[in-house]
């Protein structure tokens, strides 16, 4: 195959591998967010996993130029769209795994594991992430394209230290060679062994804060399983959450369900005001704006004082429970 014939393949294949990507990118973030709830997965997530299908250029690299024997390159190179998934800690590589593995819309295969790697070369500190392919599992219609089966997407998985290494010790297109350099190796070695170090370090604090928030952290899952039940749509917690969570437990301390369930028992009407506003206003979306009713319910004076935000946006509260609005 001549690259003109292999660029014509690839013109008329591109638009379905995209979407394909898009796809994929799409599918998992849906399946790491009840993996992660109640943080939201685009936190979990911390860069934005956009799907890249590779240029013609890069492509015909890797088809001609890369020393591999291809018989059928444009159906035997498996990252001709790829997406990142950069997580903070090394643990949450395998949350993000788990989500690649249970989806049903493709095959996965790992195709490199940094883990399985270190164990087999305990002395070496190079480039670590998680390669999967994901291929179609059937034909796919999307949109106006249809996605042949086993139509592949390569999905990498590392941390935001892994990637600032790769980022550093990518091949450059100006001289690839610079990276057999002893200096270069035994550099690139360094800042590994360092990013593992860190890992570590990093890893140890979030133990400690975790186990310092976890009754906050409890009390949102409590509230979040709460406004699905009352209000009957999905929360959408952000930082805003923390704020009101944080704010409110003690005013509910001890029995935060009861005191829930019996003020929207006894005032259903509220639970109108909160469906209403939801669509417009994020404060009406977040868990913890049960907690809130019921700090306003029970000690208006001191709910005033908690309140982390705005007055205005503690007017709307105190107005649906009957109570003058608070100064500003």
């Amino acid at each position: 195959m001549t690259e003109e014939e292999f660029l014509s393949r690839w013109s008329q294949e591109r638009p379905s591998v995209e979407a394909w990507g898009k796809f994929v990118a799409q599918q998992l973030m849906e399946q790491i967010a009840p993996l992660v709830a109640p943080v939201s997965a685009d936190i979990f997530v911390r860069i934005p996993a956009l799907p890249r299908v590779k240029g013609d250029g890069s492509i015909l690299t890797k088809a001609f130029y890369r020393g591999k024997e291809y018989s059928d390159p444009l159906n035997q190179i498996t990252d001709k769209v790829g997406v990142r998934f950069v997580v903070l800690l090394d643990r949450d590589i395998a949350t993000v795994c788990r989500a690649i593995e249970q989806c049903g819309e493709w095959e996965a295969s790992k195709d490199r594991d940094y883990e399985d790697e270190r164990a087999q070369a305990p002395y070496a500190f190079t480039y670590q992430s998680v390669h999967y392919v994901a291929r179609a599992k059937g034909e796919k219609k999307l949109g106006e394209l249809v996605v042949p089966t086993g139509t592949p997407c390569e999905i990498q998985v590392r941390t935001l230290l892994q990637h600032a290494h790769s980022e550093m010790t990518h091949d450059t297109i100006y001289k690839p060679s610079v990276v057999q350099t002893p200096e270069m190796h035994r550099a690139a070695a360094k800042s590994m062994a360092l990013i593992e170090a860190t890992g570590d370090y990093f890893r140890e604090l979030m133990e400690l804060i975790e186990r310092n928030v976890a009754p906050a952290r409890e009390l949102s899952k409590q509230m979040a399983a709460l406004y699905r039940e009352l209000v009957g749509r999905e929360p959408d917690p952000t930082a805003a959450e923390g704020l009101l969570n944080d704010a409110f437990e003690v005013f509910a301390a001890g029995k935060p369900e009861g005191d829930v369930r019996t003020l929207f028992a006894e005032k259903s009407f509220l639970l109108d005001r909160i469906k209403e506003r939801a669509p417009t206003k994020l404060l009406f979306r977040q868990p913890s704006i049960l907690l809130a009713y019921v700090a306003v319910w029970k000690r208006p004076a001191d709910a005033q004082d908690a309140w982390p935000l705005t007055f205005a946006e503690l007017k709307p509260i105190y107005t649906d429970l009957g109570h003058a609005a608070p100064a500003s």
